[in-house]
C-alpha cells in the first residue's frame, strides 16, 4: 500500500523548480541559438549582396568601356573608308594619266 504524507516531499519540490530554471535556461539558449544563425545568415546575404552589386557596377563600367572603344573603332574605319576612297580616285586618274601619256608617246 502507498504510503501517504501530510508534508510535500522537499526534493521533489526543488526537482520541479530546477526542472523549471533548467526548461526557461535552454529555451532562452535556443532562442539565442537561433537568432544568432539568423543574424549570421543576414549578415552574409548583406555580403553577398554587396559583392553582386560591385560586381555589376564593374561588368557596368566594362561595358561602357568597350562601346567606347566600338564608337571610336567605327569612327576610325569610317576614316579610312573614306581615305581608302581617294586613294582609290587619285590612282585611277594616275593610271589613266599614264595611258593617255603612253599613248602620245607611242
Amino acid at each position: 500500500m502507498a504510503q501517504h504524507r501530510s508534508v510535500p516531499c522537499p526534493a521533489q519540490a526543488v526537482a520541479v523548480q530546477t526542472g523549471a530554471i533548467f526548461s526557461v535556461l535552454a529555451a532562452g539558449a535556443v532562442n539565442a541559438h537561433m537568432s544568432g544563425v539568423a543574424a549570421a545568415r543576414q549578415a552574409r546575404e548583406d555580403h553577398n549582396c554587396h559583392i553582386l552589386a560591385h560586381q555589376a557596377h564593374e561588368a557596368s563600367v566594362a561595358a561602357h568601356d568597350w562601346a567606347d572603344l566600338a564608337r571610336a573603332q567605327a569612327i576610325e574605319i569610317e576614316r579610312l573608308k573614306a581615305e581608302n576612297f581617294r586613294l582609290t580616285k587619285v590612282a585611277k586618274q594616275n593610271f589613266e594619266l599614264a595611258q593617255r601619256l603612253a599613248k602620245k608617246a607611242a
